[in-house]
């Protein structure tokens, strides 16, 4: 008797626990507010940075052994007293005020950053030039992949663009043809920076309409706004596709004037049922339902009468 008061006692100090917090509301002592949690501090948070330090030209697009210059404006109010500066892996750094001016003779680094920032609220801002060939891509050929006959109509077969020595290859766009008739258009997924060569492939499914085209495949490398006016377009050289099919001649089936009476006769048979059908067809399972309680209450009702 003793062991079943202390788990009594000990349940209604649990209820009273658990409803504390509500009565503490319920009469004004706390509110909502004053029992949430303070967040944490983030150890991870990140001095305010108001003004970042501006690039001119924003984006920078150079071909491969060019001269090259930028400027970087450290901040636009007086910071003179932070430290602040340009960092650079090539190329020298002059500095009028805030103002950082970075050139270079002849860029032939092709994986390159610069990083203009001043400490005061540790503000960077980074520049990434693209750095492209003088001709791109070297070279650019199409050929049919483990295939060099004819073609069947209706097979699947695949083309292959093969570029060499691009760069940046991210930027190069190639385009499959069939005459005049762009087939698809593809691009790498490659982050390189430096020369690469790359195939690229298209499948296709010739009909006897292509017996006698010709496939090939054109390559552009698209720099920006910041690049040449006009991208450098290299093309492959044409393939002749030889596409072999049969003809087969299909003979019309015969039609008489009896197969159409009895046609008829079927269909207006058919039609005669599906009305007959829709006549006879019983009451649906909720009606009988419905029809059944109401009878059953009519039933009740008569009794107590």
């Amino acid at each position: 008797m003793h062991q079943r008061q202390k788990l009594t006692l000990f349940m209604v100090v649990f209820l009273l626990f658990l409803s504390l917090p509500q009565a503490l509301i319920e009469l004004g002592c706390v509110t909502k507010k004053t029992l949430a949690k303070s967040p944490k501090p983030s150890l991870f948070t990140r001095s305010s940075c108001t003004e970042y330090p501006v690039f001119t030209p924003s984006a920078l697009v150079v071909k491969y052994g060019d001269p090259a210059n930028v400027t970087c404006d450290v901040c636009q109010k007086d910071c003179s007293g932070d430290v602040f500066g340009l960092e650079h892996a090539v190329g020298n750094v002059t500095k009028n005020g805030t103002t950082m001016f970075w050139t270079v003779d002849r860029l032939t680094e092709w994986e390159i950053s610069l990083l203009c920032f001043y400490t005061s609220n540790q503000c960077t801002s980074i520049l990434n030039p693209t750095l492209y060939r003088k001709y791109p891509p070297e070279s650019v050929s199409i050929s049919f992949v483990n295939h060099t006959e004819m073609m069947f109509e209706n097979q699947q077969y695949t083309l292959q663009c093969s570029v060499q020595n691009v760069a940046p290859v991210q930027n190069l766009t190639v385009t499959f043809y069939r005459g005049n008739t762009a087939l698809g258009h593809l691009q790498s997924r490659s982050k390189q920076k430096k020369p690469v060569s790359e195939t690229f492939t298209l499948n296709i499914t010739p009909s006897r309409e292509d017996d006698g085209a010709q496939y090939w495949c054109e390559t552009k490398l698209e720099l920006g706004p910041a690049g040449p006016q006009r991208p450098p377009v290299v093309t492959s050289e044409k393939l002749n596709a030889t596409v072999y099919f049969t003809t087969t001649t299909r003979k019309p089936e015969p039609t008489t004037t009896k197969s159409t009476t009895s046609s008829t006769t079927t269909t207006t048979a058919t039609t005669t049922a599906v009305i007959a059908q829709a006549i006879t067809t019983p009451q649906s399972s909720a009606n009988r339902i419905l029809t059944h309680s109401f009878m059953c209450l009519m039933l009740l009702l008569s009794a107590l009468i």
